[in-house]
């Protein structure tokens, strides 16, 4: 396999802006041959190339390149027995922001576990600490949970943690994955679409539920009922059945589908289609 070093790779970008859609094509294995062997540098290559704003050909070739390399990932994830929710949760990113480094959202998760560790020492049950957690991510870091999404970057992840803008998907995540780095056993659960959090004690002796698209509102097991009732819905104990990792970034897929078949964005569809039929399969 050839190696390049930047300068080459600079001279391969350049040909793929100025060349035609035909020698494109033939140019491309060569630059996913790059991507696979040197993802950084290829990055670096391109920043020096285009120091402004990279060409749209470009950048399409590369997001094309990076999301069928990611179908390979979301493959491996999938089948593994008990796939790890960041793992998911940064495959995602990558469609997104193809350049998202692996451990950039462990990192930020990190920051706001240590940081948050001083406020839950004094908590003295699960109903303090789910309240104290709340009040944390939406008053004082200014996490907000949108209640409708109109771009796909609004599920991302990765984007949320930077923006602190994102879906309810998104909040429940950050729920979940701050909550399992202190002990404090949590999920999701999807009451008829509605996205909650669950928290548990580990004697089982107290369950409540986080509402992320409330601010972090917290409900019992018959708020939950009432909700499901007020609906006109039968209810069954299914709801409250805690969501696996793949199910979630199931859902996840599935609402980045959603949002792009509004836009009729087929060039990104056809991507998540695919990443969706490896989940489900």
């Amino acid at each position: 396999m050839k190696s390049w070093d930047t300068q080459q790779l600079k001279a391969l970008l350049k040909l793929i802006e100025t060349e035609s859609d035909e020698y494109t094509d033939m140019l491309r294995p060569e630059l996913a041959a790059a991507v696979k062997a040197d993802p950084a540098r290829v990055q670096q290559a391109m920043d020096s190339a285009f120091s402004s704003s990279v060409p749209p050909k470009v950048r399409y070739t590369l997001e094309e390149i990076c999301w069928g390399n990611l179908a390979e990932q979301v493959s491996a994830f999938a089948g593994k027995i008990n796939p790890d929710l960041e793992e998911g949760l940064w495959l995602l990113a990558l469609f997104a922001s193809p350049s998202a480094k692996r451990g950039e959202i462990t990192q930020k998760l990190d920051k706001i576990a240590h940081d948050l560790r001083p406020i839950l020492l004094n908590a003295k049950n699960l109903q303090e600490i789910a309240a104290l957690m709340g009040k944390y991510f939406f008053s004082t870091l200014h996490f907000v949970t949108l209640p409708a999404n109109l771009d796909i970057k609004d599920i991302s992840f990765g984007r949320f943690l930077i923006k602190k803008r994102g879906s309810s998907l998104c909040s429940a995540c950050l729920y979940q994955t701050i909550a399992q780095r202190f002990g404090v056993e949590s999920g999701l659960v999807d009451l008829a679409g509605r996205i909650l959090v669950f928290m548990q004690d580990p004697d089982h002796d107290q369950i409540l539920f986080i509402d992320p698209l409330d601010d972090g509102k917290i409900l019992t097991e018959q708020d939950c009922k009432d909700y499901i009732v007020a609906r006109e819905i039968k209810w069954h104990d299914e709801f409250l059945s805690p969501l696996s990792s793949r199910t979630i970034i199931r859902r996840f897929i599935a609402n980045m589908i959603y949002v792009l078949n509004k836009l009729r964005d087929e060039r990104r569809l056809k991507y998540l289609r695919n990443y969706l039929e490896i989940i489900k399969n």
